[in-house]
Parts: C-alpha cells; structure tokens; sequence
C-alpha cells in the first residue's frame, strides 16, 4: 500500500505488516490514525471491527446488530470502556475455582475473578457446593443457608455508580449479595425488607444504612421463590434500577442510598444474618452505570448460555397485556451470533 503522509513523504507498506500493526492499536490510537492519513481509515475501522469482536468473545458476549451506533472505532472505545470498568467476574466453571472433594461431595474453596483484577472469592464459614449442570449445562455455587464467599476488599471503597449483574435463584427472605463485613455499610442486593411479612419477598436493592433498616431502597416485582433469574441491580443513589431477565422492575427518583462498596460477600448480609438459599451461577460487577446496549447484549448472552428467558422490553406487562419474552437459545440470540459468525 502507498501511503502519504501530510507533509507529502511517501512510502510502502505491506498489508499483512499493516494488519498486524492495527490490530494490536487501541480506539484510540485507530481514531488518531485515521486523522493522519485518510488512506488509513478503512483498514483501522476494519481493524476496530475485529478488536472489538475479541474484546465480546473475552466477555462471552454476543454482539447485536440491532444496539450498535457509530463506527467501529466508535464501538471499540466503548467496549473497551466496558472491560476496563468490570472489576469483578465470578463464574461457576470448574477451571475457575479451587474444589475440594469430601463425602463425596464437591466444596468450592475459592473462585477466581476472570478479569485478572484479583478480587477472586473465598469460602467464609462454610463453602458452597460446587453443582456442575444445574442451568442448561452450565455449573453453579449452592448455597444452603450457611455458605459465604467473599471477595478481597477493594484498594480503595467504590463509590456508587455501580452496576451488578447476577445469574441466581433465591427462595425467601434472603440476600443474595451484601458488602464485605460488619464494619462495613449495606450494599444489598436482595429479597427482603417487605412493608408486610411474605414468605417470599419482592427483589430489592439498598445501599444505605448498617445495622438497622435501610431507610432507603428500590424494590422489584419479582419474589424469591426459588426460580432462576438474571438480576441487573444498578446503584446510582436517585437514577438506580432494578432489571430482572430484561424487565426494568424499579426505576425513578427514589434514592437507595450513598453508601460505597468495599467489597463483597456472596450468600450473606455484611452482617452474618440473613444468608442465602439458592444458587449464584455468574456475578459481574462494574463500576458505571452501563449503557442500555452494553447491558442488554451482556444480559441477553447470559441468558443465552444459561438457557433463561430474556425480554429487552424495559417497562413490565400489564396484567392484560403481556410482553413477549424469548428464549434466547431457540430464538433472537441464535440469529444475533449467525450475524457475529459473519464477520
């Protein structure tokens, strides 16, 4: 390829030599060589293209075609934005865990945290059992009602905006994720603190408080009743969210507090009081509140590989009126990675 730079020197540049020098440029530097030399611009958006594909296939995402806006290199940055905010990956596979074998029964020790960050978990208490193909295939961590895994305390506490996303199933009056400790302040993701007592109580999420009652929260239409589901608990103090399988269960300008987040404890309240019944396959954590695209193509792959219904429709059905879900492995998600196949 001849090249011209913009004060008019030329030279030759091989295209596989080329290729290999862009592929390994972040959006950033592809945005800049674009403004350079205008020769450049398609090979750096192709280049882009191709980046941003690896950046999903490390976040087990698929894209959809329907969510993209602006170019590719447009699309890299954000992507690249998305990586470098996930602090927190665990997941049920077995290359990722330390599993001990007692009574024939398979305790996981510890789980490490597949962003490379170090906030991997380990059992506090007792250990969950490991439960290989329990969700279409795929493993999770089972949690009886004394089980704890918690993570290292962060370097520094987060503060809120923060984004988790959960693939679990709860029964009751339990908490699902909490901060760290007893010296910590509440930062819950739970099904409890009802207005009235319920064998089963509606999802909710706070961030205030420590001991008592939290005097702020947002709270969900979904109740613990043993069923799988994929939680996307956004904490932004006034502007949080609630997303169950697609659905924006909670939203508006009630607060749930200003609390940080120190770390976490997956199973229990920072407290050691209310622990879990139930099950965690996946647990994401960002530190942002993530784009409406980001969120859905991240949640939609999950259901995908959990086999869960998912619905990108964001208000919840009307009693006369029910929105349409899909199962992600039978139908939308299968077209979207034909469509990601084909690049």
């Amino acid at each position: 390829m001849l090249l011209q730079l913009p004060s008019g020197a030329e030279f030759y540049l091989d295209g596989l030599v080329l290729e290999t020098i862009l592929l390994n440029l972040r959006a950033a530097d592809l945005a800049n060589v674009c403004l350079t030399c205008r020769a450049l611009s398609q090979p750096a958006q192709a280049a882009a293209r191709g980046a941003a594909q690896l950046l999903l296939t490390r976040l087990q995402t698929t894209r959809m075609r329907e969510m993209e806006r602006g170019s590719a290199i447009a699309q890299l940055l954000s992507w690249e934005s998305v990586v470098g905010d996930n602090l927190v990956w665990l997941q049920a596979v077995e290359e990722a865990a330390t599993i001990i074998v007692k009574d024939g029964q398979q305790y996981v020790q510890s789980a490490a945290d597949l962003t490379g960050s170090g906030h991997g978990a380990t059992m506090h208490l007792k250990p969950p059992v490991f439960r290989p193909n329990v969700l279409n295939g795929c493993a999770a961590f089972e949690f009886d009602g004394t089980c704890v895994l918690k993570t290292r305390p962060f370097a520094q506490p987060l503060p809120q905006p923060i984004t988790l996303i959960v693939v679990a199933k709860a029964r009751g009056d339990t908490t699902i994720i909490d901060a760290l400790g007893p010296s910590s302040s509440r930062f819950e993701l739970c099904h409890g603190y009802p207005t009235g007592w319920h064998p089963s109580p509606e999802i909710c999420i706070t961030a205030s408080g420590h001991d008592a009652s939290p005097k702020h929260s947002l709270r969900g239409a979904t109740r613990g009743t043993g069923e799988w589901h994929i939680y996307t608990a956004v904490f932004d103090t006034k502007r949080s969210e609630i997303y169950v399988d697609g659905f924006c269960e909670a939203t508006g300008n009630k607060s749930v507090g200003s609390n940080l987040l120190d770390g976490l404890s997956i199973g229990c309240d920072h407290n050691g009081i209310f622990f879990l019944i139930g099950c965690v396959a996946e647990l994401r954590l960002f530190r942002r509140n993530l784009s409406t695209a980001h969120r859905v193509q991240i949640e939609a792959s999950l259901a995908r590989r959990y086999g869960l219904a998912y619905s990108m429709a964001r208000e919840l059905p009307s009693p006369t009126r029910q929105a349409s879900r899909f199962t992600c492995v039978l139908r939308n998600m299968r077209a979207a990675a034909a469509s990601a196949d084909a690049l």
